[in-house]
């Protein structure tokens, strides 16, 4: 009885520290137009560097340094037209190719959902070593 009113209330713990932007760090970028290689590739190096900058600042306690990452396409409107989440990884993930790989493709995705002049990307990432930080876990582990 007692285990599961642990994790409810460790659940809404982190729920509310994300809520709270605990560990949560968000950029946009405007679209680039696809006929235009360049500018996506230009975008591609702009949000892994983002990524790249993100995670050199965050906590890692005991070592822990994974990150969620996700993105969205939104058109002028704000209307959400695909959105991608790159699961839960770690940093050095961004600092190989697959990194802006994965990025790639989210932007071909967001190409094909038909975004129109002013769409956005937007980016969020959460630290869950900020996370772990702020919620006392890792003095615990």
């Amino acid at each position: 009885m007692i285990e599961p009113v642990r994790r409810y209330l460790a659940t809404r713990r982190l729920s509310k520290a994300v809520r709270q932007g605990v560990g949560v760090q968000e950029m946009s970028w405007t679209m680039p137009r696809q006929e235009s290689p360049e500018s996506g590739e230009a975008a591609v190096e702009a949000i892994v560097t983002w990524v790249r900058e993100a995670v050199a600042t965050m906590r890692r306690p005991y070592g822990l340094d994974h990150v969620a990452v996700a993105f969205a396409c939104r058109d002028s409107d704000g209307r959400v037209l695909c959105s991608n989440t790159l699961g839960v990884v770690r940093p050095a993930v961004f600092y190989s190719d697959e990194g802006a790989q994965r990025v790639r493709e989210f932007m071909v995705d967001a190409w094909h959902a038909g975004p129109r002049e002013g769409a956005q990307i937007v980016g969020a990432l959460l630290s869950l070593g900020e996370v772990a930080h702020e919620l006392g876990i890792a003095r615990a582990a």
